[in-house]
C-alpha cells in the first residue's frame, strides 16, 4: 500500500488516508491520498506565487537545465517505474504506458531544448532608426488539472514542462484515479533540484479542482469533460487577470473512402477504435464509410477486431484493459444497451461483460453496430469506451456533413489516396488534429494538440501549450536623436 502525499514548497506533507486509489483491473486499493482542504490549495498557490519571483529572474538556459536533469532521470531512473505504475492505475498494456513515458520524455526534451531557442521575434520598424520585437512574458502561476488517462504525460510534462521554461511556477491537481503517477511525477521533479514552491502537486477530487480554479492562480491548463471545462471557462471570464486553455471530450471519427487500402484503414480504425479500451480524448467511437465498401468494410472490421483481447496488462496478449471506474463502466454498458433496444441499429459484436462469476475488473468486449446516421445521442454523445458505429455515406459532402454534425471537433482520420478528397476534408471538417492515411490517435509531443466546439478553445497541450502560459508583449527601441512617429503623424 503506498502512502501518497501533496508536494508544497518543496515537501512532502504528512499525508492523510483520505480517499483510495483503486487497481481498475483487481478492483483492490493500491495505496491512500489526502483529499486536499481549502488551506492547502491556497498554501500551495502561494508558495508557487512567491517562489515565482526568483524563478522568472533565472534565464532562460538556466531553467532548461532543470528539465535537462528531469529528463535524464526519467529516462535512465523512473521510466520503467512509471510504466509499471500507470498501467496498476490504468489498466493501459505495458506497451501503452511505455509509450506515455517516451511522450513525457520528448515533451521534457522539447521544453529543454526549447529554452535555448528564442523566445521571441524581430519585426521591422516603419522607421528606419527603430527595432520591433515581439516577446513572450510568462503569465505568473498556472493551475493544472489533469485527466487520469495520460496520468504523466499531459500534466506533468505537457502542461508543466513549457509553463516551467517560459518562468512560469505550478500547482498540479491531478486525477483522483491516477495519484501515485503523479506523486512519482512530483518525486522525479524533487529528485532534478527543482527550487521549493516551483513545482507543487495537490491531491483530491473534482472539488479540489473547482478550489485551484477559484484561487489565485493566473492561468489553468484543463484536460476533461465538455462541461467542466466550460465551467472553468466561465469562471475565468468574470476574472480580469485569469486565462484558461481546455482540451475537453469529442467524438472523433475515421472517414473511409472507396478507394482506401483495407490493410491500411482496417488496422488503422481498430486501433483508434479500442487502444485504451476507446478511452482516449480522440478514440473514434464512430466511423465513416463510402457506401460502396461499406459491407467489405464492415465485415474485415469485425474479423479483425474479434482478434484483439482484453484483459489485464500483465498479460502481455491483451490488446486492451479494463474501464477506469465502476461509473464509467456502468456508463458504457447503458450505452450499449440503448443500442441493442434500438431496432435501426443492426449489432455485429455485443460487447460481452467479462465482471463476474469470480472475475474482478471492469472489462468490456468491444461493441460494433452498424447504423445510419441519425439524431441518437449515442452517435453524437461521447461513449468513452469500446464501443463503435460504423455509418455509411455516399459522397464526400455527406462525409463532411456527418463528421461536423456533432457538438464536438478534436481529431479525424481521412482515409484515401484521392488528394482533392483529402484537402476538402482538411479544408470543410471541424477539428484541431487531421491525419491523413491514419487513424485519430496520432499526436506528437513537438506538435499542438486540441480542438474546437465542445473539444475545446486552444491547444492546451504538448507544443503549443507555450502560447498558453505567456503573453506576448510588443518592445519598440528608438536609436534616433529625436522622436519619431510611424504613419507619418507628426511631433507638433
Amino acid at each position: 500500500m503506498y502512502s501518497g502525499n501533496n508536494y508544497i514548497k518543496g515537501d512532502f506533507e504528512e499525508t492523510r488516508n483520505d480517499f483510495r486509489d483503486i487497481n481498475p483491473t483487481t478492483e483492490v486499493s493500491l495505496g491512500t491520498f489526502p483529499q486536499s482542504d481549502p488551506e492547502e490549495v491556497n498554501r500551495a498557490v502561494a508558495a508557487a506565487r512567491k517562489a515565482q519571483k526568483a524563478w522568472r529572474r533565472l534565464s532562460r538556459v538556466e531553467r532548461g537545465e532543470y528539465l535537462k536533469r528531469v529528463a535524464h532521470l526519467l529516462e535512465n531512473k523512473y521510466a520503467e517505474r512509471l510504466a509499471i505504475v500507470i498501467s496498476e492505475e490504468t489498466g493501459k498494456n505495458h506497451n501503452e504506458s511505455i509509450a506515455e513515458v517516451n511522450e513525457a520524455l520528448h515533451m521534457a526534451e522539447y521544453a529543454w531544448a526549447s529554452a535555448k531557442q528564442p523566445y521571441g521575434e524581430m519585426i521591422a520598424s516603419e522607421l528606419a532608426d527603430k527595432d520591433s520585437y515581439m516577446l513572450r512574458k510568462p503569465v505568473g502561476v498556472v493551475g493544472i488539472i489533469s485527466p487520469w488517462n495520460f496520468p504523466v504525460a499531459i500534466g506533468g510534462f505537457w502542461n508543466a514542462a513549457p509553463a516551467l521554461v517560459e518562468g512560469n511556477t505550478v500547482v498540479w491537481k491531478p486525477s483522483e484515479d491516477t495519484p501515485m503517477s503523479a506523486q512519482i511525477v512530483a518525486e522525479l521533479y524533487d529528485d532534478a533540484g527543482i527550487p521549493p514552491g516551483v513545482f507543487n502537486l495537490i491531491h483530491g477530487n473534482g472539488e479540489v479542482g473547482a478550489m485551484l480554479v477559484e484561487s489565485d492562480v493566473n492561468c489553468i491548463l484543463f484536460t476533461g469533460s465538455a462541461e467542466v471545462g466550460q465551467l472553468i471557462r466561465q469562471h475565468c471570464a468574470s476574472t480580469w487577470n485569469k486565462t484558461c486553455s481546455c482540451e475537453m471530450g469529442s467524438k472523433s471519427a475515421c472517414l473511409i473512402f472507396n478507394d482506401a487500402s483495407m490493410d491500411l484503414a482496417i488496422p488503422a480504425c481498430v486501433a483508434s477504435s479500442f487502444k485504451l479500451s476507446g478511452q482516449r480524448c480522440v478514440s473514434s467511437g464512430r466511423h465513416l464509410i463510402q457506401r460502396e465498401i461499406y459491407d467489405e468494410f464492415c465485415a474485415h472490421f469485425v474479423e479483425e477486431t474479434k482478434k484483439i483481447s482484453t484483459g489485464p496488462w500483465r498479460d502481455q496478449m491483451h490488446f486492451y484493459g479494463p474501464l477506469i471506474n465502476e461509473a464509467q463502466y456502468h456508463r458504457v454498458k447503458r450505452f450499449n444497451d440503448t443500442v441493442r433496444d434500438d431496432p435501426r441499429c443492426e449489432v455485429l459484436l455485443k460487447g460481452e461483460d467479462l465482471r463476474g462469476n469470480g472475475i474482478k475488473g471492469y472489462f468490456l468486449k468491444p461493441f460494433v453496430f452498424k447504423s445510419e446516421w441519425t439524431d441518437a445521442a449515442y452517435l453524437r454523445q461521447e461513449v468513452f469506451g469500446p464501443h463503435v458505429a460504423l455509418i455509411p455515406f455516399d459522397t464526400v459532402d455527406d462525409a463532411i456533413k456527418i463528421y461536423n454534425d456533432t457538438d464536438y471537433g478534436l481529431a479525424v482520420g481521412i482515409i484515401t489516396n484521392d488528394f482533392k478528397i483529402a484537402r476538402k476534408c482538411r479544408d470543410e471538417c471541424d477539428y484541431g488534429m487531421c491525419y491523413w492515411n491514419g487513424g485519430s490517435i496520432a499526436a506528437e509531443s513537438h506538435l499542438g494538440f486540441g480542438g474546437v466546439k465542445k473539444s475545446g478553445n486552444g491547444y492546451s497541450s504538448a507544443a503549443r501549450t507555450y502560447r498558453a502560459v505567456t503573453h506576448e508583449v510588443a518592445w519598440t527601441v528608438n536609436h534616433a536623436e529625436g522622436i519619431q512617429f510611424p504613419q507619418g503623424m507628426k511631433t507638433r
